[in-house]
C-alpha cells in the first residue's frame, strides 16, 4: 500500500554566501526526526554547524566530505540549525527523515 502522506525523506543543499555570517540550513520551518549534514566534497575549508551563534570558534567544524548526524526524541526544526563557513560560497548537502 502506498504512503498517502507523501515521502518521509527530505534532501537538500545549502550554500553559505559569506564566511563569518551564520545562515539557517533552510529558510522556512521544517520539522524532522533526524538529519545528516555532509560538507560538500569540493569545499576547501570547514563548515561549522550549530545554533544561531555558530562560528569557527564554537566547534571544530566539518571538513570536505565529513558528516554530522543530529537526532531528536520528538522532532527538530531544520530552520533552527545554522551553518557558517570558512570560505565564501561553500556549504553542505543534507538528508532528513520527516517528523
Amino acid at each position: 500500500m502506498a504512503n498517502s502522506e507523501g515521502p518521509v525523506l527530505l534532501s537538500g543543499q545549502k550554500t553559505v554566501a559569506a564566511a563569518g555570517t551564520a545562515e539557517p540550513l533552510v529558510a522556512a520551518s521544517r520539522r524532522v526526526k533526524s538529519v545528516v549534514i555532509i560538507a560538500k566534497g569540493g569545499n576547501t575549508n570547514r563548515v561549522y554547524v550549530g545554533a544561531a551563534d555558530v562560528a569557527s570558534s564554537t566547534n571544530d567544524g566539518l571538513g570536505a566530505g565529513e558528516s554530522a548526524t543530529i537526532s531528536a526524541v520528538g522532532w527538530l526544526d531544520l530552520a533552527e540549525i545554522y551553518l557558517d563557513v570558512g570560505v565564501n560560497g561553500e556549504g553542505v548537502d543534507f538528508y532528513a527523515v520527516k517528523a
